[in-house]
């Protein structure tokens, strides 16, 4: 019997076509949510005019409300069709100005550009911002998919390659010793090693996502939010993955990222961690609900893991401030990477106690290691939230 080296392996994973769930709770969503998607089908015509813009608007209304990434998949497909139909009216606008109808060309070519004033406004109304956004829920949750599934490969990889070779670790020691005639145990076990000065090994879920962007410095998730993304940073310029995306295509909501100041294998005592306070609740946009300090109680853990380590941290602060002028002699908590010694911690601490928005005692000390969470947020001019968290022990 496979016993793997985590229980991820061993989870039963219930399927409905090219949709995955991991539980059967999840499962039986998927499963509602298919009969509604097949008696809308059976009930209206997709293809006539105006239904498929009065579902996609009694989906977005929660007035048809869906509960799993099937229906979230078929409100992306309403949406497809809406902006293939809205091209196409513009292409029929296009077309009547370029046909010369004799005495009626003026009234024709009014009639195709009214066609395209129309099309460029419904498109631009319903979808501007809403469909873009769907489309990077899709690429997050294919970013999050990609990163399991190596997970779970690399697992089983590792319960093949340590129980089925049919030779032990001692056996394999002496082979890789036997291979090396004429060098003593003494003299390998003082010969400096190549490998001591290299970073260690990727963890496995993000092998795959690193070769595919070397960029990745990570990944951040908060249970019960909707934040769950990769981590990423630019090396030039703190500036990049504000408009750009894992692809390092150009994107509005831009990407989760860490300060190009950080170093994660030489650990800095504090990583801070950007991203763009969203409307639609992506990014960093639900960060807000930590200002209500129930919800700050029942969400502070946080799932952070680099490259190289699996860590855990717990909000301790919830905080409000502003970007200072570069000429002001003031405190600026996103320029706290490192303490240089325990009154320069003392100072921080301080500092964030000043800004933090609820009493409880700070509970940090100096030579704990922390990240930040930063965001925008409008209660003032270039006002900030950000979130403290501490390192969970043993993490």
């Amino acid at each position: 019997m496979l016993q793997s080296n985590s229980d991820e392996t061993m989870k039963k994973i219930y399927r409905i076509g090219r949709f995955q769930f991991d539980s059967y709770t999840e499962y039986k969503k998927g499963l509602e949510d298919v009969k509604k998607i097949k008696y809308i089908s059976d009930e209206v015509d997709i293809n006539e005019q105006g239904v498929a813009l009065r579902l996609y608007t009694l989906i977005r209304q929660k007035d048809i409300k869906f509960q799993s990434v099937i229906g979230e998949d078929y409100l992306l497909y309403l949406s497809d069709l809406l902006a293939d139909d809205y091209k196409e009216l513009a292409d029929e606008g296009i077309e009547s100005l370029a046909v010369d109808g004799g005495g009626s060309g003026f009234p024709r070519k009014i009639a195709g550009i009214l066609c395209i004033i129309t099309a460029i406004l419904c498109f631009g109304y319903f979808f501007g911002n809403e469909y873009l956004d769907y489309r990077k829920a899709r690429e997050v949750k294919e970013l999050q998919a990609s990163r399991e599934t190596s997970k779970a490969a690399q697992y089983i990889a590792d319960y093949i390659n340590k129980n089925l070779r049919g030779e032990t670790e001692e056996e394999v020691e002496d082979e890789e010793f036997l291979a090396q005639p004429g060098v003593s145990m003494t003299e390998q076990e003082t010969e400096p090693s190549v490998e001591e000065s290299e970073p260690p090994p990727i963890l496995p879920e993000y092998a795959a996502l690193h070769a595919e962007n070397p960029d990745l410095a990570g990944w951040i998730k908060i249970p019960g939010t909707e934040i769950d993304y990769p981590v990423m940073q630019s090396l030039d310029s703190n500036e990049y993955y504000l408009k750009h995306n894992f692809e390092k295509e150009e994107d509005k909501n831009g990407s989760i990222f860490m300060d190009m100041r950080n170093q994660v294998l030489d650990r800095d005592d504090n990583l801070m961690i950007y991203g763009h306070n969203m409307k639609s609740g992506m990014m960093f946009g639900s960060l807000g609900e930590y200002l209500d300090e129930t919800y700050w109680k029942n969400h502070k853990r946080i799932q952070f893991h680099t490259l190289y380590d699996r860590e855990e941290y717990d909000i301790i602060a919830v905080c409000l401030a502003k970007v200072e002028y570069q000429d002001d002699d003031v405190f600026r908590y996103y320029d706290f990477l490192n303490a240089e010694d325990e009154a320069a911690f003392a100072e921080y601490k301080k500092n964030i106690e000043e800004l933090k928005v609820y009493q409880d005692e700070l509970d940090i000390n100096y030579g704990d290691k922390l990240i930040t969470l930063s965001t925008c947020n409008y209660y003032i001019e270039d006002g900030r939230l950000f979130l403290v968290a501490k390192k969970v022990d043993g993490t």
